[in-house]
């Protein structure tokens, strides 16, 4: 009744069900990400970013730079 009332498909209710369980395999790197880009001042754009996260170990793009 309520999936009618908010005109949702059901498959689209348990889809947004299980992206709530789901966690982030990136949770780290995205707060190392966010450290390197406040600790420049909003200067570094995303090479420069994921040289410093290169240099720190972290394994991220396969792709050269």
């Amino acid at each position: 009744m309520l999936l009618d009332i908010s005109k949702l498909s059901r498959s689209t209710f348990y889809y947004h069900l299980k992206q709530f369980s789901n966690v982030d395999k990136y949770e780290f790197e995205k707060k190392e990400i966010l450290k390197i880009f406040e600790y420049n001042k909003g200067r570094y754009g995303y090479r420069r970013i994921l040289i410093e996260l290169r240099n720190l170990g972290y394994k991220i793009n396969h792709k050269p730079c």
